[in-house]
């Protein structure tokens, strides 16, 4: 085998070699190696894109790490290959990872060093170190403002009169964009429920005889007109966020027209019921500023105020109880808005978060991709992280990575003078020529469909037709030859040196792949890539060498003459070759503008300016991240834009959710959502809190003290005293053992939170109405027994009217803030609350048949159809609003589980790229290429002043090689070459080799080194280079082993400097 010359690549002759024009016999391909499955075609290679994917952390070998003294005998114990992979990818002593973090990652969902690797239901939220606090920042400014350094006075009335908006406008664009067309769809959907609701109530005052029966009803109509039209304005697509405002404050705007309308028309205190929903649709349903709403709140309550005034001589036990539950109802609103705003920015932060953590993964991998598709070809890199992936199984011999090619053409390149062309030049002018002279070669290589294989010196050979078959193979590959000779005519031309191409073309049958465990370089192997390499020595210089073989897939297309290539030649004379040479085609029109442009006059001053003539400046084949520009907020910007455009609700709910229950229909995600904690439980109990406060100081107020009113009020607070005391748990200083875990089990699990949730809105329910009801029943059925002595005084029905009429009204508006409670807990699913809206304002209806039976049957009908109106009005609002809620949610979910599935995909095709580069590239080289801050046109050179280089070979090898049927054509010769070159690469692996990097091989010849960084070079005590002969004569011992298994009778021949 040839494996010292130019040609290193070939294999050598070999009884059984086929050589000449005779016939090959055509074979099937199929895959050479151990492990057998099938794998989609590729495509080409200058047409495929990398599949852009995620990152698996790099494990370094710690101190701590036993490793074994291996004897000095050669039977080694044999490794598997990934073992072996392993140990290279994390036996680096450098203490910089692989991988290099791009700028502008700072936003990146990190977790602290105590915090577990998140499973798959904990990937989807921060972990507790990572909460989101106003004064999170980014690269360019805090996302949200910071108060951090407010007193609490200030901070709260800070956050009552400020809006939330990241400071950052660009990702505040984006906020308003993702959420818009959400609550575009939202307002639609409430105006068209104030539509159907105005309409009923229309059509009840219509009907009913009161007095401003027609004033209501105009007015009322007039809303549904102005409705309609809005609707109107909202449905249209080019809606901006400024507009939808802007209809908000309309909205706003007749709900205070109609409190204002009915409580001076009516003059009645049932106004409040209409007002304590436009408080919490403005709340909860508008897409309003808080501080706005605030606004519109408290003028809802000061115009009740104002209405109570003007109506009575002094505020009535309902007024205030009224006054009192409107208050509750705004900061209860209030503290809804703030966290569900927190919350929405939170989620889209996170989310953007992921989306930018995928994006910089991807840079990193674009970037490692590029370095590894440098040196393998795609459907080699992609069958070896395929096994990275999958599997591993352990077998008798290490997996091999060849395949066999039919009908395909190698051309073979040399530079002839590149002597005299290195006198021109110095050392790094001439290392920048070449450079660029291949950079420019394997452009045309990806133009003319050809493979590089490698760069040998100043030799440059390719084959066409793998690794997908081209019936123009050996078309493609002389054409290359052409524009090579042409190439290099341009440097002739422009710096005045005879330096010219020899290039030699053969087509037949090739191997390829790579060989060994580490510093993996493809390659081809056959005795037809032997000839190929014999047709380029004994070619001529500017002139294309071919054999018959090629000749005969070439047809007519060229005009060839005789290349009597065995006068130049002895290996072509003994094997009775026949050549021919291309006849080259009229010099092109570059060559001769640059004959008339530059007549000879170069200089070595004026080389750089000769490049430029030249256009060897432009970049293409560098690896650093100049390449593409930094990842910046832009691109994750642009990238939300594009994604939010494409992102449909109603498309994305229909996909992935039940329509009804909205549960997923994955189970797996809806589990995994299921353990999601619920960031606003403490909220959900700050509201009932405040809410239950207000209902037991109307009952205090209402109703008479009694037994029945204490224990219930008692009862109730123990229910929420506890609960509170159970999920405020990071908030108190000191807690038992159970009552902890309790607490933790809630935090933690969603489905025991709703039923606590439940457990607290049905025992608020219950010792609400009980005392109430147990109070009616004695006030309003308590007809007085006139024969009874006891009885001083008869009751005056009057009084007794209007005291049923003061406990309906107290009643309804109960009933309304007890609704709002239940829409309060968001982590209800919409069926349990829908249960629990329908079980209290049936619960109403019965009772307040009850309290309406003293009035005349006509008069009480109607205010029960009124009332069932509005209840059916806000039941429909509540219920709404809750499934809004729980779409965003969800959605919002689904929308980040994505995104982080998606990076950590990513991650892991990092991972298995940077493995794949530690064992191409020594680490410091690698990392070298993967720097941020390099310049473009720097290229990777390092003194290193002790170093000792070792070459091996095993010269008779050639002689061993054959390609036969039943060798597999000499897969099974080059299967042996494998197993000795992975046993020269696992001794490497031992400790006291450590400070040796293999540096490639070739054939059958294989090159290490020692000491090439600093922490592997010993100048004072020459450690590294005992090593290296050590490890020289552990080689020679592992090759004896390897002859006596094998039967064969291999010499080794080493080399070291």
């Amino acid at each position: 085998m040839d494996t010292a010359g130019a040609g290193g690549g070939g294999v050598g002759t070999g009884g059984g070699g086929v050589l000449g024009g005779g016939k090959q016999p055509s074979r099937t391909w199929r895959r050479l190696s151990l492990k057998q499955y099938k794998r989609a075609p590729t495509q080409d290679t200058a047409e495929r894109t990398p599949k852009k994917w995620t990152s698996l952390r790099q494990h370094r070998r710690t101190a701590e790490e036993s490793i074994t003294e291996m004897e000095s005998s050669p039977q080694t114990q044999r490794r598997t290959n990934w073992a072996v992979y392993q140990h290279f990818s994390t036996a680096s002593d450098s203490p910089t990872p692989l991988l290099v973090k791009s700028r502008g990652a700072s936003e990146t969902v990190n977790y602290s060093e105590s915090d577990q690797q998140p499973d798959a239901c904990e990937r989807v939220s921060l972990s507790p170190n990572n909460k989101f606090v106003p004064g999170l920042s980014d690269d360019n400014g805090d996302i949200l403002r910071d108060f951090s350094k407010l007193g609490c006075c200030q901070k709260i009335t800070t956050l009552l009169t400020s809006s939330h908006q990241f400071n950052n406008l660009q990702v505040e664009m984006l906020y308003q964009r993702y959420f818009l067309r959400t609550n575009q769809s939202h307002m639609v959907h409430l105006l068209v429920l104030l539509c159907i609701l105005f309409t009923c109530m229309a059509i009840a005052v219509v009907l009913s005889d009161y007095e401003t029966q027609v004033q209501c009803s105009l007015l009322l109509l007039c809303c549904i007109l102005i409705y309609l039209v809005i609707i109107g304005i909202v449905s249209r697509s080019g809606l901006n966020e400024v507009y939808l405002s802007f209809v908000s404050y309309v909205v706003l705007a007749t709900f205070l027209l109609i409190e204002l309308s009915f409580g001076v028309l009516t003059r009645s205190q049932a106004v409040t019921v209409p007002t304590l929903v436009f408080v919490y649709i403005s709340y909860s349903l508008l897409p309003v500023k808080l501080q706005y709403a605030i606004v519109a709140g408290t003028i809802f309550m000061l115009s009740q105020l104002i209405f109570t005034l003007s109506m009575e001589h002094g505020i009535s036990k309902q007024s205030f109880i009224n006054l009192l539950l409107l208050a509750c109802t705004n900061v209860t609103g209030v503290m809804m808005h703030y966290p569900n705003e927190v919350a929405k920015r939170q989620a889209f932060l996170e989310t953007r978060q992921c989306v930018q953590a995928r994006l910089t993964t991807q840079k990193v991998n674009q970037q490692q991709e590029r370095l590894l598709l440098s040196v393998l070809p795609r459907h080699v890199a992609m069958e070896m992280k395929a096994d990275i992936a999958g599997k591993r199984h352990d077998s008798m011999f290490h997996k091999i990575y060849i395949q066999k090619h039919e009908n395909v053409s190698i051309l073979f390149a040399d530079i002839c003078g590149f002597t005299s062309l290195s006198d021109q030049c110095t050392a790094q002018e001439l290392v920048r020529l070449l450079n660029e002279l291949f950079a420019r070669f394997d452009r045309l290589a990806q133009e003319n469909a050809c493979l590089r294989i490698k760069l040998l010196g100043d030799c440059y050979y390719c084959v066409s037709g793998l690794p997908e078959h081209r019936p123009d193979h050996a078309n493609c590959c002389v054409q290359m030859g052409l524009d090579m000779i042409d190439a290099i005519t341009l440097v002739r031309d422009v710096m005045d040196v005879n330096v010219n191409m020899r290039v030699g073309i053969h087509s037949g049958r090739v191997h390829c792949g790579v060989l060994g465990l580490c510093k993996w370089q493809f390659d081809v192997w056959s005795n037809d890539v032997t000839l190929a390499n014999q047709m380029e020595s004994g070619g001529i210089p500017g002139r294309i060498h071919i054999t018959a073989d090629t000749l005969k897939y070439l047809g007519n297309a060229y005009q060839v003459e005789p290349g009597n290539g065995g006068e130049r030649n002895a290996f072509l004379k003994d094997h009775n070759i026949e050549t021919y040479l291309i006849v080259p085609p009229e010099t092109t029109y570059v060559s001769q503008y640059y004959k008339k442009q530059s007549p000879g006059h170069a200089h070595n001053g004026n080389i750089s300016k000769e490049f430029r003539i030249m256009g060897h400046n432009q970049r293409h084949n560098t690896f650093t991240c100049k390449d593409e520009p930094e990842l910046n907020h832009g691109e994750v910007d642009e990238y939300l834009l594009c994604a939010i455009d494409a992102r449909s609700i109603d498309r994305l709910k229909s996909q992935y959710c039940y329509p009804i229950t909205l549960k997923f229909r994955d189970t797996n995600i809806e589990q995994i959502y299921s353990k999601v904690p619920d960031r606003m439980l403490y909220t959900y109990m700050t509201c009932t809190v405040c809410i239950y406060s207000a209902i037991t100081a109307g009952h205090v107020i209402i109703l008479p003290l009694s037994y029945l009113l204490l224990g219930c009020l008692i009862v109730g607070w123990l229910t929420i005293v506890l609960s509170a005391a159970v999920i405020f748990r990071n908030r108190l200083m000191e807690m038992t053992e159970p009552l902890k875990k309790a607490s933790q089990t809630i935090n933690q699990n969603r489905s025991i939170a709703q039923t606590l949730a439940l457990a607290i809105i049905v025992c608020c329910f219950l010792t609400s109405m009980t005392p109430l009801i147990v109070h009616k029943l004695e006030v309003c059925f308590n007809e007085p027994n006139l024969n009874s002595t006891e009885v001083l005084v008869v009751e005056n029905p009057n009084m007794r009217e209007s005291t049923c009429q003061l406990l309906f009204n107290y009643l309804t508006v109960c009933v309304i803030i007890l609704m709002i409670l239940v829409a309060v807990y968001q982590v209800l699913i919409s069926l349990v609350k829908l249960s629990l809206l329908i079980f209290i304002s049936s619960c109403y209806f019965i009772f307040s048949s009850m309290f309406l039976s003293s009035r005349p049957i006509e008069e009480s009908f109607w205010i029960r159809i009124l009332m069932f109106v509005v209840m059916l009005g806000l039941i429909v609002a509540l219920i709404l609003q809750a499934q809004q809620t729980e779409v965003t949610s969800r959605l919002d979910f689904l929308w980040k589980l994505q995104a982080t599935e998606e990076k950590e995909d990513m991650e892991h095709l990092e991972a298995y790229n940077r493995k794949l580069l530690a064992n191409i590239l020594p680490v410091h080289v690698a990392e070298h290429f993967l720097t941020l801050d390099k310049p473009v046109d720097e290229l990777y050179h390092e003194q290193c002043d002790s170093v000792c280089i070792m070459f091996a070979s095993i010269p008779n090898f050639s002689e061993f090689y054959v390609e036969l049927e039943a060798n597999n054509e000499g897969v099974e010769c080059l299967r042996l070459l494998n197993e000795i070159i992975a046993d020269f690469d696992e001794l490497l692996s031992e400790p006291r080799f450590q400070c040796i990097e293999k540096i490639k091989s070739t054939g059958a010849t294989y090159m290490a080194a020692s000491g090439l960084t600093r922490n592997t070079s010993d100048s004072k005590q020459y450690s590294h280079v005992t090593a290296m002969a050590d490890y020289a004569l552990r080689l020679r011992e592992q090759l004896a082993y390897v002859n006596e298994h094998s039967f064969n009778n291999f010499r080794i021949r080493i080399g070291k400097f």
